[in-house]
């Protein structure tokens, strides 16, 4: 019996997790198409919060990335008025480069029976009389699919949501030698950036990555490189002053959302950024892409039929489903990402972190990279996942 072939357009996050999740499902025939050629460097913070490490914990995968990955223990915040607060979020995140991340969430795929095509371009969907997806078409050929993902960032050149966009640029730059070879990592929120913020991450091997996030329509957003440059040297000019820069500044937008769009339609779902399944209070998107990628798979898997496709009551169900796992943890995030913008709110949780809600407050502080139903170390590292089937 003919297995149904599913295209996966993009390698990141998302459609690295939904092919690798699918595979482990079996039962499908998985071809995962993308542009570039692995492993490639990604404009992305490369922040993994405890959210992200139980998503890859889920895929069994996390291991691989355990002799490779920065570790970030305390976040120190600074507002728009010069004032910091350092954060001890009491479960660690890891940074991982996206290059690592990336091609190592597809060669598990491949492991698995996953046919990955690098260096192929996808330049449209291919759709039947009655408008159904029925493959894609890429610079040299048309592929038949029974069904097609989308998981090709933002924003999606196959989205089908028509809901106005609200975009966010960023720029980001690595650096080697620099002071920072600890386990902190800086959140800077400067008026400039119009309620968005600079960072600066660990990265394994004495690399660090600095970058910004502001909207696309904010005054400074028109200087994007200089106004990178000014708050590099106001923030952390004495510590690059002697350090090597690695390659060259990058940069990417992020289209974000405060509710979720169309994610499903008979033979085509989207994910990940194709689905503005970002963050949209600190333009996060690695948890929720593989979040998104395993939901994806555990919906085909239960859901989809060759002969039907996904019928409009399950897309229905996946998409109220999708809504009520990441719209909190969107609101959690915007939340501490604004009262960190707040001397008043920083103050006040100044005196909180040293009282007795202080190890409570330090744990949420992660809900900032995308974790908002913590647990214990001690407990189910899986248990929080609302995704569609949890037997992965």
């Amino acid at each position: 019996m003919r297995k149904p072939k599913v295209i996966v357009i993009g390698g990141g996050p998302s459609g690295g997790a939904c092919a690798l999740a699918l595979s482990q499902y079996g039962g499908f025939e998985v071809h995962l198409l993308d542009k570039s050629v692995y492993p490639r460097v990604k404009v992305c913070g490369s922040g993994l919060s405890p959210h992200s490490l139980r998503m890859l914990e889920r895929l069994g995968i996390r291991d691989r990335f355990a002799l490779r990955h920065g570790i970030i223990e305390v976040l120190r915040v600074r507002g728009p008025d010069g004032g910091e607060l350092d954060f001890k979020a009491g479960i660690e995140a890891w940074v991982v480069p996206r290059a690592t991340l990336d091609h190592g969430v597809i060669q598990a795929g491949v492991e698995r029976g996953v046919i990955f095509r690098e260096d192929t371009k996808v330049l449209s969907l291919l759709r039947d009389s009655a408008g159904v997806t029925v493959g894609v078409k890429t610079e040299s050929e048309e592929l038949e699919a029974d069904l097609v993902v989308c998981a090709d960032g933002s924003p999606s050149r196959f989205s089908i949501d028509t809901r106005p966009k609200t975009t966010i640029r960023t720029l980001i730059g690595w650096w080697r030698g620099t002071p920072w070879q600890g386990r902190t990592a800086h959140m800077v929120w400067d008026r400039r950036l119009a309620g968005y913020y600079a960072w600066m991450f660990p990265e394994p091997e004495g690399v660090v990555n600095i970058g910004l996030t502001i909207p696309e329509h904010a005054p400074d957003a028109e200087r994007l490189k200089p106004l990178f440059q000014d708050l590099l040297d106001e923030h952390w000019g004495d510590g690059l002053r002697d350090a090597e820069l690695v390659g060259k500044w990058m940069g990417h937008p992020a289209v974000i959302s405060t509710s979720v769009g169309p994610v499903a339609e008979q033979r085509t779902v989207w994910v990940g950024e194709a689905a503005r399944l970002v963050s949209p209070g600190t333009v996060e998107g690695i948890s929720f892409a593989l979040e998104s990628g395993i939901r994806a798979a555990g919906f085909i898997h239960g859901h989809f039929s060759a002969n039907a496709g996904l019928s409009r009551l399950a897309c229905a169900g996946y998409r109220a489903r999708t809504a009520a796992s990441v719209l909190p943890k969107f609101w959690a995030g915007e939340g501490v990402a604004r009262g960190a913008q707040s001397a008043l709110t920083r103050n006040l949780a100044g005196h909180v972190v040293h009282g007795r809600a202080g190890h409570w407050l330090n744990r949420t502080v992660s809900a900032m990279l995308g974790d908002l139903r913590l647990h214990d170390k001690q407990g189910d590292p899986g248990a929080d996942a609302d995704v569609e089937d949890r037997r992965l």
